[in-house]
């Protein structure tokens, strides 16, 4: 009955350790995630800054294989090439090795004070403590992130604790459970339970730290520990190679090179290791290792591997081109890879890529404004019809697409930033998607007159080639406001918005004069306001967009009543609004 309440023990320590990994790394990434994914956007061509980047996104993440899976989906959207994707996966591995450096102040002498108040069993209650008044008694969001990241790192004492307590007893009572950890001597015994162990959890940091508990509660000499060790670096690789499942074949090759360089560097360590052992003989290699050891020998493999492999990165792309090798040559241009659901595990990093696909979406609609103007100036009418129809299907599969995506988003834990903008990004698909639709119905018009024979007067062309320049004109600002995340083109929009409108009135105003000269047709002028109609609304939505991108960049949860925000404008008309009002009404002037 004692040894399975200690089971029990040990296995809720277990559970304890994870979620509280889980907790503390999400609440880091929140914490850091915005500044992350700037610096992660901009890796160049430097190995040693993507190695050092990769080993700063790992310690924050406390997980190689959570970074690696990040990075195959860099990969996979066209945003790192392999070569940039190599440095770092190596930097991973190294990044990774913090949670065993907090593990093993547990190696501290108690009987010092104040070294005894760094010891995990006295850090704990403290940091839950802590972190429990941040969680109840502080509104503000950012110190609950913090406070989070607090009661993580207690759990991950306290699962640890229970673990070291626990594995005591049950190896006292099943000495061959002992063994299997503490007297092997066969170095790939060791590397098939280190790989084993790590594949299950897909975390080498808590299985280096189940083997630091382990260490602690019995006997685990370096013999034994030093191949479990390396094999919990291979086992690490099972979660990025399960993540290319489906994802294209570069995403697939910057797996492989995660696998090959630790499988290289574990082969070349243990050759290494034996060949001293058999010929010269390590004096420590019987002895007994601590959490520290552990620590000390996981860091030197990892910092050691890559050094030893970087001037040798291209080797390793080339060996993961060679093993995923192009059956036909293949053009992957994806325009939804962006959406790729391996962003999620980083909800910060998925957020940005939202960006980037609205983005492309807010250019294909840029396309379709184009080509409409064409239509209604009567050029190539079959053939920009094809091209535009076949841009709006795109352009509705964008809206769903990104839409799912951003409702998976908001399942995560994000920052209050990465909410906001979340959020905003909501309406923005559909301001962008509607943009697509005016399009359209101007294309159901023209290819309508163009049935029908109907032509406009000579004036009324005139004047739907001046709206439509300006409608290009706030279009195209709007789209580079949004890509930038520009907010000094973002308060050009509503100028620009205010002189369209007024286009569209005095074009009203022509077509009713017309009208009553009976210089245009009845047909003609119900067609010519259904044009200028569905373009007004174009730049209506582009003004949704700039107030958005304002909103956005406002930050700190305060938001701008659309409605009085725009009737103050146009009330007051500040100088550099009415100057950029002015510019525009001369530019476009019928």
């Amino acid at each position: 009955m004692d040894i399975a309440l200690q089971i029990i023990s040990l296995f809720g320590g277990l559970g304890m350790f994870l979620f509280g990994m889980h907790s503390m790394s999400s609440s880091l990434e929140r914490a850091a995630g915005s500044r992350l994914r700037k610096i992660m956007e901009k890796v160049t061509g430097n190995i040693i800054k993507s190695v050092a980047l990769g080993a700063v996104v790992a310690a924050l993440t406390q997980s190689s294989s959570a970074t690696t899976v990040m990075v195959v989906g860099f990969v996979n959207a066209g945003v790192l090439t392999l070569n940039q994707a190599v440095g770092i996966i190596m930097g991973a591995n190294i990044g990774t090795t913090i949670t065993a450096w907090i593990l093993s102040l547990n190696d501290l002498p108690g009987d010092v004070w104040y070294l005894a108040m760094l010891k995990p069993t006295t850090l704990a209650p403290l940091f839950i403590i802590l972190g429990a008044v941040m969680l109840v008694f502080i509104a503000k969001k950012n110190i609950k992130t913090i406070g989070e990241i607090f009661v993580g790192l207690g759990l991950i004492f306290i699962g640890m604790e229970f673990m070291t307590n626990s594995m005591e007893v049950v190896f006292d009572q099943v000495p061959s459970l002992k063994n299997i950890f503490a007297m092997q001597t066969n170095p790939f015994t060791g590397l098939l339970i280190g790989a084993g162990i790590t594949g299950i959890i897909q975390s080498s940091a808590a299985s280096v730290g189940m083997l630091q508990a382990v260490a602690s509660s019995t006997t685990v000499v370096f013999a034994s520990a030093f191949p479990i060790i390396m094999g919990q670096n291979i086992g690490t690789c099972v979660t990025a190679l399960l993540s290319s499942v489906g994802a294209s074949k570069n995403a697939k090759r910057a797996a492989m090179i995660h696998l090959y360089f630790n499988i290289i560097g574990t082969i070349v360590f243990l050759t290494v290791i034996y060949i001293i052992q058999y010929t010269i003989g390590l004096p420590f290699w019987n002895s007994r290792i601590s959490a520290t050891d552990i620590s000390v020998f996981h860091s030197i493999f990892n910092v050691a591997s890559t050094i030893m492999l970087l001037p040798f990165s291209k080797l390793l792309v080339w060996l993961a081109e060679k093993t995923i090798r192009d059956s036909r040559q293949e053009i992957e241009d994806n325009p939804f890879s962006q959406l790729d659901e391996r962003f999620l595990k980083t909800p910060y990093v998925a957020v940005g890529r939202v960006h980037i696909a609205l983005s492309k979406m807010f250019k294909v609609a840029k396309k379709n404004v184009r080509l409409t103007a064409k239509l209604v100036a009567g050029e190539d009418t079959e053939k920009n019809s094809e091209l535009m129809i076949a841009n709006e299907n795109l352009l509705d599969e964008y809206e769903i697409r990104i839409s799912s995506y951003l409702t998976k988003i908001s399942d995560e834990h994000l920052s209050e930033q990465d909410n906001e903008r979340s959020s905003t990004y909501f309406h923005l698909v559909t301001n962008i998607e509607r943009i697509g639709d005016y399009c359209d119905n101007i294309r159901e018009i023209c290819e309508s007159l163009s049935e029908s024979g109907i032509e406009f007067s000579e004036n009324a062309a005139h004047g739907l080639s001046v709206l439509f320049d300006a409608i290009e004109n706030i279009v195209e600002l709007t789209y580079e406001a949004f890509s930038k995340n520009d907010t000094s083109l973002a308060v050009k929009i509503e100028p620009l918005e205010e002189v369209v409108d007024g286009i569209q009135q005095q074009l009203e105003d022509d077509h009713m004069k017309r009208l009553k000269a009976q210089t245009c047709s009845v047909e003609a002028g119900v067609m010519l306001l259904e044009i200028t109609s569905n373009a007004e609304r174009i730049s209506d939505h582009c003004s949704n967009i700039g107030v958005a991108i304002l909103q956005a960049n406002r930050g700190g949860g305060t938001s701008i009543d659309r409605h009085e925000y725009l009737r103050r404008l146009h009330r007051e008309m500040p100088d550099e609004y009415r100057r950029d009002y002015e510019t525009y009404k001369q530019k476009y002037a019928l």
